[in-house]
């Protein structure tokens, strides 16, 4: 246990800022005695409450780890983790950015040290997918560079993988990039929203749309397939490439296909029906920009024969 100065004089704001930085160092032992202290000062303190729920769910977790010799499994497991902790803190429903901050920096900062100390060996087999959880990782503790490294290696090995473009586009917006991000978060949405995992995302305006989105009642898996729909309606995914005909009509096929699985699963509509939406957008930029003004209100029609309010706030 790392030394700890007398705390008898300390707030309960103080001893929070050392609970905080033991955190960042992966200090788990030194940060629970910080909190107990900050407890003590101010046992009402609702930032020190919350910070206490947290580490009592993180020991929980932390007992369940699994063995040190597996490194890439502890390093996932801690990610996999994290996705838990975000529902656990939608859940308790408090919000101190503070704490979730100081909890991810800690988070991260130990998977990280797990995929570091992986043998050089099964890094070299590994490949895009180290590369991949190695940016995430950093990314998440604030090395923004190193991350974006890491994540254009991946991309390089996998072009068309929705979840290293998600990653990347993320990383890019936290380094102020934004019209980068934004084509790159349009790619990745496009191609394969469930292979998204957005609970690892932090760029604001990524995050405040999957805020509004919850708002509007959606949840779980859905989320990711609507995350294009109103991104696109909310003017946020503005940056846009041109298609060439082959893609217009890759595209348009895949819409055919949508619309048949539609017809026939109507169960599914909460996840076929955003997917084929987005569809429907890109064949329309690229109609409007071709000048096919009967392919353009054709498949207006459809997005208003698909969804009306989509519709209305689309051509506004």
């Amino acid at each position: 246990m790392a030394y700890q100065p007398q705390t008898q004089s300390r707030t309960a704001a103080d001893n929070l800022v050392f609970a905080y930085e033991s955190l960042k160092n992966a200090d788990l032992q030194s940060a629970d005695f910080y909190l107990e202290n900050a407890l003590k000062a101010d046992f009402e303190h609702p930032e020190v409450l919350l910070a206490m729920k947290c580490m009592a769910f993180w020991k929980d977790q932390l007992s369940k780890m699994p063995e040190t010799r597996n490194l890439l499994d502890r390093g996932d497991f801690l990610c996999v983790s994290w996705k838990k902790f975000v529902l656990f803190l939608t859940r308790i429903g408090d919000t101190f950015e503070t704490v979730r901050y100081a909890y991810k920096r800690f988070v991260f900062g130990l998977a990280l040290d797990q995929y570091l100390a992986l043998p050089d060996e099964e890094k070299d087999t590994l490949g895009a997918a180290l590369d991949l959880r190695l940016g995430r990782a950093r990314k998440a503790t604030g090395d923004i560079e190193t991350a974006l490294v890491h994540l254009e290696r991946a991309l390089q090995a996998q072009r068309n993988d929705a979840s290293v473009l998600a990653e990347l586009a993320d990383a890019y917006a936290m380094a102020g990039e934004a019209r980068l991000s934004k084509a790159l978060f349009r790619e990745a949405f496009f191609l394969d929203p469930q292979a998204i995992e957005i609970e690892f995302l932090e760029s604001e305006f990524i995050v405040k749309i999957i805020e509004n989105i919850q708002e509007l009642g959606y949840s779980g898996k859905d989320i990711a397939e609507w995350i294009p729909v109103y991104a696109e309606i909310w003017g946020v995914f503005n940056v846009k490439r041109e298609l060439n005909a082959a893609e217009h009509n890759r595209i348009s096929a895949s819409a055919r296909q949508l619309e048949i699985e539609l017809r026939e699963s109507p169960q599914r509509r909460s996840s076929l029906a955003p997917r084929l939406l987005n569809r429907y957008f890109w064949m329309a930029d690229h109609l409007k920009a071709s000048g096919d003004e009967d392919g353009l209100h054709s498949v207006l029609l459809k997005i208003k024969i698909l969804d009306q309010s989509i519709y209305a706030s689309y051509i506004e």
